[in-house]
């Protein structure tokens, strides 16, 4: 089982809630694409006495060993897009997570 985990912090002017609905899409390409695999996404906030202050969303994944997902550049096109649209992803691995084909 390969657990990752994608941190996505927003650094551009653009509203949070067009960068999560691409987020959403993409999480649902994910989904489509290894579906015996869990993938979720959850939104990142930081409470406050006078409101609360979005910090962007994480992106977990749990697949199995030799989910072509994993072989493939689905995994990679995505972290690329993410940059691309200013989301500023950090990838996250468990520490004692065996190396995967280059994808941590």
């Amino acid at each position: 089982m390969v657990q990752l985990a994608i941190r996505c912090h927003p650094c551009v002017p653009v509203s949070a809630s067009e960068l999560e609905r691409w987020l959403e899409r993409e999480v649902d390409d994910i989904r489509a694409a290894a579906p015996r695999a869990t993938v979720r996404m959850s939104r990142l906030t930081q409470g406050r006495r006078d409101s609360g202050l979005d910090n962007g969303w994480l992106v977990e994944l749990e697949l199995s060993d030799g989910e072509p997902l994993l072989s493939g550049d689905r995994l990679f096109q995505t972290l690329r897009d993410m940059r691309l649209l200013g989301l500023q992803p950090t990838l996250l691995e468990p520490r004692d997570a065996p190396t995967n084909g280059g994808v941590a």
